[in-house]
């Protein structure tokens, strides 16, 4: 598969084609990865930090508007293509890849479900702040060392010898 075929291909390359991108990003950040059998799962990944497992639903962004634009909501394909939102509890993290500028991003879960979500990249023409989620706050390696740290600290508190 060549490059326009990720970028204007059929959703399930580019979905296929992103989750690949994730998985090895994970892995060459030294977390085991597993995945979900027969694909009913809410989820695409799930990642063991050494403390907990973390369910990671992988989205495709494209650049939009000086943002990188990506679909949070599920879609079940069939011939009527239907879509729907993410209930609380089912994912922890959007793990968004956009091929058109090569960058992984993370959004927490936490954050409202919303039919699309949008990370900005460029400043606003009209320098509007509020409500923006800025692509910086949700960068790739902030949410490594973050998953980093807390695999530290759970070593260093199964090291701890037992209090009397």
């Amino acid at each position: 598969m060549n490059r326009q075929d990720c970028l204007t291909g059929l959703t399930l390359y580019k979905g296929n084609s992103s989750e690949a991108v994730v998985l090895a990003a994970y892995v060459q950040a030294g977390f085991l990865v597993s995945l979900p059998f027969g694909g009913g799962a809410a989820y695409d990944l799930i990642v063991d930090t050494g403390k907990r497992l973390i369910r990671v639903q992988v989205k495709t962004g494209k650049l939009e508007g000086g943002c990188v634009v990506y679909n949070s909501r599920r879609h079940r394909g069939s011939k009527y293509d239907t879509f729907s939102r993410y209930r609380e509890g089912e994912i922890e993290v959007f793990a968004v890849w956009c091929p058109e500028n090569q960058q992984l991003f993370a959004v927490p879960a936490m954050h409202p479900f919303t039919v699309e979500g949008r990370l900005r990249i460029q400043e606003t023409k009209n320098f509007q702040e509020k409500k923006i989620k800025w692509a910086r706050e949700f960068s790739w390696e902030q949410h490594i060392n973050q998953l980093r740290d807390e695999r530290l600290a759970a070593r260093a508190f199964d090291e701890m010898p037992p209090t009397q």
